[in-house]
Protein backbone atom coordinates (compact mmCIF):
# COMPACT_ATOMS: atom_id res chain seq x y z
CA UNK A 1 0.00 0.00 0.00
CA UNK A 2 1.32 3.50 -0.96
CA UNK A 3 -1.58 5.63 0.25
CA UNK A 4 0.60 6.31 3.46
CA UNK A 5 -1.07 9.76 4.10
CA UNK A 6 -4.72 8.56 2.91
CA UNK A 7 -3.85 5.75 5.44
CA UNK A 8 -2.93 7.99 8.46
CA UNK A 9 -5.82 10.45 7.77
CA UNK A 10 -8.02 7.62 7.97
CA UNK A 11 -6.81 5.64 10.87
CA UNK A 12 -6.35 8.84 12.76
CA UNK A 13 -10.23 9.69 12.22
CA UNK A 14 -11.01 5.68 13.71
CA UNK A 15 -8.37 6.14 16.45
CA UNK A 16 -10.26 9.62 17.66
CA UNK A 17 -13.47 8.65 16.75
CA UNK A 18 -13.96 11.58 14.70
CA UNK A 19 -17.58 11.69 12.53
CA UNK A 20 -15.92 9.12 9.78
CA UNK A 21 -14.25 6.81 12.06
CA UNK A 22 -17.25 6.22 15.47
CA UNK A 23 -16.87 2.84 16.89
CA UNK A 24 -19.16 -0.02 14.71
CA UNK A 25 -20.17 -3.27 15.30
CA UNK A 26 -18.40 -6.72 13.81
CA UNK A 27 -20.50 -7.07 10.88
CA UNK A 28 -21.39 -3.55 10.16
CA UNK A 29 -20.38 -1.53 6.81
CA UNK A 30 -17.83 1.01 6.61
CA UNK A 31 -17.89 3.95 4.21
CA UNK A 32 -14.82 6.27 3.48
CA UNK A 33 -14.82 8.72 0.69
CA UNK A 34 -11.72 9.51 -1.13
CA UNK A 35 -10.71 11.63 -4.47
CA UNK A 36 -9.08 10.32 -7.49
CA UNK A 37 -5.91 12.66 -7.42
CA UNK A 38 -3.55 12.37 -10.60
CA UNK A 39 -1.41 10.68 -9.00
CA UNK A 40 -3.63 7.70 -8.73
CA UNK A 41 -4.53 7.21 -12.32
CA UNK A 42 -3.06 5.13 -15.70
CA UNK A 43 -2.29 6.19 -18.78
CA UNK A 44 -6.44 5.31 -19.79
CA UNK A 45 -6.83 8.47 -17.47
CA UNK A 46 -8.69 6.48 -14.66
CA UNK A 47 -7.85 5.34 -11.32
CA UNK A 48 -5.35 2.81 -12.11
CA UNK A 49 -6.53 -0.72 -10.94
CA UNK A 50 -3.85 -1.33 -8.20
CA UNK A 51 -5.48 1.41 -6.36
CA UNK A 52 -8.89 -0.22 -5.79
CA UNK A 53 -7.36 -2.57 -3.96
CA UNK A 54 -5.08 0.21 -1.98
CA UNK A 55 -8.15 1.75 -1.21
CA UNK A 56 -9.92 -1.39 -0.06
CA UNK A 57 -6.66 -1.77 2.12
CA UNK A 58 -7.71 1.38 3.88
CA UNK A 59 -11.02 0.49 4.60
CA UNK A 60 -10.60 -2.60 5.70
CA UNK A 61 -7.83 -1.25 7.90
CA UNK A 62 -10.14 1.08 9.12
CA UNK A 63 -13.42 -1.06 9.53
CA UNK A 64 -11.03 -3.33 12.59
CA UNK A 65 -9.72 -0.16 13.47
CA UNK A 66 -13.47 0.83 14.75
CA UNK A 67 -14.88 -2.21 15.90
CA UNK A 68 -12.31 -2.81 18.76
CA UNK A 69 -10.88 -6.35 16.83
CA UNK A 70 -7.40 -4.37 15.65
CA UNK A 71 -6.23 -3.88 19.17
CA UNK A 72 -7.20 -6.76 20.24
CA UNK A 73 -5.70 -9.14 17.63
CA UNK A 74 -2.36 -7.23 17.60
CA UNK A 75 -2.50 -7.37 21.67
CA UNK A 76 -2.43 -11.39 21.00
CA UNK A 77 0.61 -10.85 18.45
CA UNK A 78 -1.67 -11.90 15.46
CA UNK A 79 -1.17 -10.09 12.38
CA UNK A 80 -3.65 -9.75 9.04
CA UNK A 81 -2.93 -11.72 5.71
CA UNK A 82 -4.63 -11.30 2.54
CA UNK A 83 -5.42 -15.05 0.96
CA UNK A 84 -7.27 -14.02 -2.42
CA UNK A 85 -9.20 -11.10 -3.67
CA UNK A 86 -11.34 -11.54 -6.85
CA UNK A 87 -12.38 -8.20 -8.00
CA UNK A 88 -15.17 -7.44 -10.82
CA UNK A 89 -14.83 -3.90 -12.44
CA UNK A 90 -17.94 -1.96 -13.82
CA UNK A 91 -16.91 1.92 -14.35
CA UNK A 92 -14.08 4.30 -14.10
CA UNK A 93 -13.14 6.04 -11.83
CA UNK A 94 -12.00 9.73 -13.57
CA UNK A 95 -9.49 12.35 -12.12
CA UNK A 96 -10.62 14.43 -9.57
CA UNK A 97 -14.37 12.50 -9.13
CA UNK A 98 -15.27 11.88 -5.67
CA UNK A 99 -15.58 7.96 -4.91
CA UNK A 100 -16.32 5.98 -1.43
CA UNK A 101 -15.19 2.86 -0.14
CA UNK A 102 -16.76 0.42 1.61
CA UNK A 103 -15.98 -2.70 3.86
CA UNK A 104 -17.47 -5.16 5.61
CA UNK A 105 -17.22 -8.67 6.98
CA UNK A 106 -19.47 -11.21 5.46
CA UNK A 107 -18.16 -14.39 7.54
CA UNK A 108 -15.96 -17.15 7.70
CA UNK A 109 -14.35 -20.82 7.68
CA UNK A 110 -12.44 -23.00 10.10
CA UNK A 111 -9.69 -21.22 8.09
CA UNK A 112 -10.36 -17.79 6.45
CA UNK A 113 -12.47 -14.54 7.39
CA UNK A 114 -14.34 -13.42 4.08
CA UNK A 115 -14.45 -9.69 3.37
CA UNK A 116 -16.54 -7.57 0.76
CA UNK A 117 -15.51 -4.31 -0.54
CA UNK A 118 -17.58 -1.82 -2.77
CA UNK A 119 -16.34 0.87 -4.73
CA UNK A 120 -18.94 3.67 -5.13
CA UNK A 121 -19.17 6.57 -7.27
CA UNK A 122 -22.78 8.45 -5.99
CA UNK A 123 -23.93 5.32 -4.96
CA UNK A 124 -23.60 3.33 -8.31
CA UNK A 125 -20.96 0.11 -7.79
CA UNK A 126 -17.89 1.19 -9.66
CA UNK A 127 -16.16 -2.40 -8.33
CA UNK A 128 -16.88 -4.81 -6.18
CA UNK A 129 -14.68 -7.15 -4.46
CA UNK A 130 -14.70 -10.55 -2.16
CA UNK A 131 -11.72 -11.25 -0.51
CA UNK A 132 -10.10 -13.74 2.28
CA UNK A 133 -7.78 -13.08 5.28
CA UNK A 134 -6.50 -14.96 7.55
CA UNK A 135 -4.55 -14.66 11.02
CA UNK A 136 -0.68 -14.85 11.83
CA UNK A 137 0.11 -15.64 15.50
CA UNK A 138 3.46 -16.15 17.19
CA UNK A 139 3.03 -20.09 16.89
CA UNK A 140 2.13 -19.26 12.73
CA UNK A 141 -1.53 -19.74 11.45
CA UNK A 142 -4.67 -18.53 13.27
CA UNK A 143 -7.76 -20.77 13.20
CA UNK A 144 -11.34 -18.61 12.95
CA UNK A 145 -12.49 -19.86 16.25
CA UNK A 146 -9.50 -18.76 18.16
CA UNK A 147 -9.38 -15.33 16.11
CA UNK A 148 -12.88 -14.57 16.98
CA UNK A 149 -12.48 -15.87 21.17
CA UNK A 150 -9.90 -13.53 20.51
CA UNK A 151 -11.73 -10.09 19.33
CA UNK A 152 -14.79 -11.61 21.61
CA UNK A 153 -17.60 -12.23 18.97
CA UNK A 154 -19.48 -15.38 19.55
CA UNK A 155 -22.50 -14.71 17.63
CA UNK A 156 -23.66 -16.57 14.57
CA UNK A 157 -22.21 -16.29 10.93
CA UNK A 158 -23.89 -13.88 8.30
CA UNK A 159 -25.42 -15.77 6.07
CA UNK A 160 -23.15 -15.27 2.66
CA UNK A 161 -22.30 -18.26 2.17
CA UNK A 162 -23.37 -18.60 -2.16
CA UNK A 163 -20.58 -15.25 -2.49
CA UNK A 164 -17.93 -17.32 -0.38
CA UNK A 165 -19.03 -20.76 -1.91
CA UNK A 166 -18.11 -19.09 -5.33
CA UNK A 167 -14.59 -17.39 -4.30
CA UNK A 168 -13.25 -20.90 -2.39
CA UNK A 169 -14.31 -22.12 -6.18
CA UNK A 170 -12.41 -19.79 -7.64
CA UNK A 171 -9.18 -19.80 -5.57
CA UNK A 172 -9.14 -24.04 -6.45
CA UNK A 173 -9.41 -23.50 -10.14
CA UNK A 174 -6.52 -21.17 -9.67
CA UNK A 175 -3.96 -23.32 -7.65
CA UNK A 176 -1.19 -24.11 -9.55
Amino acid sequence: MNLIFRLAWTLLGAWLGLRWGKPVGFFDEVKYSFRCLPTDIDFNMHLTNSRYASFMDIARVAMMVRNGAWGKFRAAGMLPVLGSLAMKFRRAVKPFQEFEVTARTIGWDEKWMYLEHKLLINGDVAAIAVMKAAFLGPKGRVNTADFMAVVGYSGPKPDHMPVIERLVALDDALRG
